[in-house]
């Protein structure tokens, strides 16, 4: 009894750390996401050898439900933020690059090639 228990106990720690992480995505906190991706992967190691032998049908099916909605949204949100990281460094680099027009030594009226702040050729 007490590994059935472990098992659907195990799953409700991953659900909660799921939570969490769902938290720390919505705040935008990237070092806590950190810590919990490197919660999430202990589970990785544990998950696969739980016995649900015994338990109840629904209420294993309820909490892999909620874990599978978490992941989704989770992995929602990371998509959003990550889309948001590239439109900014997208607005930095156009920024950058529009140069102005100026007048030479000799009068010349020419526009000039500012030097970026970012490397793109990585």
């Amino acid at each position: 009894m007490a590994k059935q228990a472990t098992a659907l106990d195990t799953l409700m720690q991953f659900k909660n750390v799921l939570m969490e992480e769902q938290q720390a995505l919505i705040k935008n906190d990237s070092a806590k996401v950190k810590a919990i991706v490197e919660k999430k992967q202990a589970f990785l190691a544990v998950l696969p050898t739980l016995s649900t032998e015994g338990l109840e049908k629904s209420d294993l099916s309820q909490v892999v439900e909620d874990i599978k909605n978490l992941q989704q949204t989770n992995l929602t949100l990371t998509q959003q933020a990550i889309n948001y990281q590239e439109m900014v460094m997208e607005a930095i680099t156009k920024g950058v690059n529009k140069g102005g027009s100026t007048y030479s030594k000799q009068g010349d009226f020419s526009a000039t090639q500012q030097a970026n702040i970012i490397d793109q050729s990585l």
